[in-house]
């Protein structure tokens, strides 16, 4: 049985996948290697300040991933859905001003709502469904390195 267009995997999806797993392997290799190396290690503050500004900006990019999904004319969104998009920028910016290891728990937080967020868009079909999957998978991903991280620095 053939699966519907919504759902083939075509090269657009096999990109988006490839691209969402690039993107995590930042957090998977400086949580790894902050929990490993020694409180004292002289680039432990380079980490922590590599892994809370990564985060942040992985969380801008998200809320701007659902700015462009608001704009779209095929799923227009409701004027609260598109001031919905800035607090994930704000709350990383201030994430990276906080001592460690709040920062990363402030972080581990914002990617889980913003990842449920993505998911149920993607159930209402406001988002791809293929997307919506993709998020589920990078958001554990991404909330399991940074509760690493938190672990590391507490």
């Amino acid at each position: 049985m053939e699966q519907p267009a919504a759902e083939a995997d075509g090269p657009f999806q096999a990109a988006g996948r490839i691209a969402g797993y690039l993107g995590l392997t930042p957090f998977i290799v400086l949580a790894l290697w902050l929990y490993g190396i020694a409180p004292d290690h002289p680039w432990r503050g380079g980490t922590v300040l590599l892994l809370s500004v990564y985060g942040a900006v992985v969380l801008s990019f998200l809320g701007g991933v659902r700015w462009g999904a608001a704009l779209s004319p095929e799923r227009p969104a409701r004027p609260s859905e598109l001031w919905l998009t800035l607090p994930p920028a704000f709350v990383g910016w201030i994430a990276v001003a906080m001592p460690v290891p709040l920062s990363f728990a402030v972080l581990a937080v914002a990617f889980a709502a913003l990842g449920a967020w993505d998911a149920l868009a993607a159930y209402d079909n406001r988002l791809p469904e293929w997307y919506g999957r993709l998020r589920m998978i990078l958001t554990l991903g991404a909330v399991a390195t940074l509760l690493l991280a938190f672990a590391a620095t507490s």
